[in-house]
C-alpha cells in the first residue's frame, strides 16, 4: 500500500493530516554528486509497533475533538454529576451572596463549590456503577455454578438410574437361566 504522493514541484506535507509524510527531493532527477538529504525519523505507520514514550500534555490535549464538547453528557454520571454541581453552586452562591459577600467573591464560591460538588457526585456514582457490575459479576458466577450443579446432579442420578436398570436386568437373565427343578 502506497502513501499519495504530492506533485514534484510541491515541497509539502504528501498527506495534509501526516505531516511528517514529506516529499524531500524539489525534482525528481538528482545529480550523484549531491549527497541525499538526511534522513528524519519517519513515525511508525498503522502496522508498525510505537516506541513506548510516556504522554504529555500535548498528546492528551490532541485527544479532544471538538465533538467531545457536544456529547460529554451523554457519557454514564456525567448528567448527575453536572445536576448536583449546578444545584450545589447556586445555592451555596446565593447563600454567602445573602451573608452579605460581594457578587465577585460570592460567584467564586458558588463556582468553588459546584465544581467540587459536581466530581464528588460524578465519582460516587461510578462508585455505585462499579459496585452494580461486581454484584452482577458474582451473581452470572453463582447462576453459572448452579447450572453446572444441577446438571451434574442430574447427569449422576441419569447414571445411577441406567445402573440400576442394567443390574436389574442382570439379575433377571441370572435368576431366568439357572433354575433347579
Amino acid at each position: 500500500m502506497s502513501t499519495p504522493q504530492s506533485p514534484p514541484g510541491d515541497n509539502g506535507p504528501a498527506d495534509p493530516t501526516r505531516p511528517w509524510l514529506q516529499q524531500t527531493d524539489a525534482s525528481p532527477s538528482t545529480s550523484a554528486s549531491q549527497p541525499p538529504p538526511p534522513q528524519q525519523p519517519q513515525k511508525p505507520t498503522a502496522g508498525q509497533p510505537r516506541p513506548r514514550q510516556p504522554p504529555t500534555l500535548t498528546d492528551a490535549v490532541q485527544t479532544i475533538k471538538p465533538a467531545d464538547f457536544l456529547t460529554f453528557h451523554q457519557a454514564p454520571c456525567s448528567r448527575t454529576g453536572l445536576l448536583t454541581g449546578i444545584g450545589a453552586g447556586a445555592a451555596v452562591g446565593a447563600i454567602r451572596w445573602i451573608m452579605g459577600l460581594p457578587i465577585p467573591r460570592a460567584a467564586n464560591w458558588a463556582v468553588g463549590t459546584g465544581v467540587l460538588a459536581a466530581v464528588g457526585q460524578y465519582e460516587y456514582c461510578q462508585l455505585r456503577r462499579q459496585q452494580e457490575r461486581e454484584k452482577v459479576k458474582r451473581v452470572v458466577e453463582v447462576y453459572a455454578a448452579k447450572q453446572a450443579r444441577e446438571k451434574r446432579e442430574k447427569e449422576e442420578e441419569e447414571r445411577r438410574v441406567r445402573e440400576g436398570e442394567a443390574k436389574r436386568k442382570e439379575e433377571e437373565e441370572r435368576r431366568r437361566g439357572w433354575r433347579f427343578w
